[in-house]
């Protein structure tokens, strides 16, 4: 009789946009006799407040342990016994993650094989530790398989010295088809009792949604919009979310009426915004929301800010988003999109660009891809 493979993969947390994914890998994986252990650990209190974080009740939710030490803090998660009898193991790539050494240790003594899953690098460069990041290099270059988030993140890997071979690109996605769904379902006159609860009355409105702290230049963002208000009179702005950076923006909305905050927004619940906007706004970070940004036809314009996640190698500048070459200067972006604003057909092009790209990124093709990659990774 064929050996049944186990598979055990372990987050830190459990957030709401991966759930589906974990959910449809585990189907997909039964499908090749294989057995999927999911472990992932308690929120931080800042996730468990922001509602953030999510439960699948077949996985191993366990206690995390959080260490300090200086300015970073180092986790601990206890589930050795839970690992045991796992043919290979599925961990994030991160240095503050203490079960990674003992599990690489582990893979040294011949006792497990260890996998990473992650960008490839950290890319929020000024939060890294040096000394972790050069562990963690030192690490990666020696696991067993990788799954790297994307191509993007295929290429950092690769420049590690890591054989292509033993590489599966991801192509990280987020379940969309949900915000579809609900665009599908929301009339034009509930856009209007919409537009009339905040006092929208012009055409020209742009949209930021997210985590508000620093990385996402929220301050370069407001300042931007106030040069665009001064070139299109009936421009205004909505911001969705929370986080530290949350006050700046309340602030700005209370000083100027055409800026409207209305607080975090999840799941359907930020679909009528997207369909009330032309363009969304991100100066700064950006990661998954560019999936939204396909799925709900809004194209995104950005800088060529340092800080991006992998997932902006999935905007093509001019196709399906626009990349301002200058992430300094708030006049260059804030004419870059006072510009698009008044070019109609830019706008059409960029949105045939999305739609594409939304049929491209998809969930679905993450989680076959992914499947593909444990396959292998079993096969070695």
């Amino acid at each position: 009789m064929p050996k049944r493979y186990k598979v055990a993969i372990v987050q830190r947390v459990l957030l709401h946009y991966r759930k589906r994914f974990f959910e449809i890998l585990k189907e997909k994986l039964i499908q090749f006799d294989i057995e999927l252990i999911f472990i992932y650990g308690t929120p931080t209190s800042d996730e468990a407040e922001k509602g953030d974080a999510a439960e699948i009740r077949w996985a191993h939710k366990i206690e995390n342990h959080s260490i300090r030490v200086g300015r970073y803090s180092l986790y601990w998660q206890p589930c050795l016994q839970l690992l045991r009898g796992a043919d290979i193991v599925i961990v994030e790539q991160a240095s503050r993650f203490l079960l990674n050494y003992v599990l690489f240790f582990k893979q040294v003594m011949g006792l497990n094989k260890l996998c990473f899953f992650g960008h490839g690098k950290n890319f929020q460069e000024h939060n890294a530790s040096k000394m972790g990041e050069w562990i963690k290099n030192i690490m990666s270059r020696n696991v067993h398989w990788w799954f790297a988030y994307n191509d993007l993140s295929t290429a950092i890997v690769r420049s590690l010295g890591y054989p292509a071979g033993r590489i599966t690109s991801v192509q990280n996605a987020i379940d969309t088809h949900f915000l579809i769904e609900a665009q599908q379902r929301i009339s034009t006159s509930k856009l209007e009792q919409i537009k009339q609860a905040l006092g929208i009355s012009g055409n020209n409105v742009c949209l930021y949604t997210g985590g508000m702290y620093r990385e996402k230049r929220l301050g370069f963002l407001i300042e931007a919009c106030i040069k665009i208000k001064s070139q299109i009179p009936d421009f205004e702005m909505i911001f969705i979310g929370a986080g530290s950076e949350s006050a700046r923006v309340k602030i700005a909305s209370e000083q100027y009426r055409w800026i409207h905050y209305v607080g975090p927004k999840f799941h359907e619940d930020k679909v009528p915004y997207f369909m009330i906007a032309k363009y969304l706004l991100m100066p700064g970070g950006v990661g998954l929301a560019i999936l939204d940004a396909f799925a709900m036809e809004t194209p995104l314009v950005t800088t060529d800010h340092p800080g991006h996640g992998p997932e902006i190698d999935y905007l093509i500048d001019g196709v399906n988003g626009v990349i301002v070459g200058n992430s300094t200067e708030p006049m260059i972006y804030a004419h870059r999109v006072s510009s698009l604003l008044n070019d109609q057909d830019s706008r059409e092009r960029l949105v045939t660009g999305c739609r594409a790209a939304q049929e491209k990124y998809t969930l679905d093709e993450m989680v076959e891809r992914f499947a593909t990659g444990v396959i292998n990774a079993l096969s070695i």
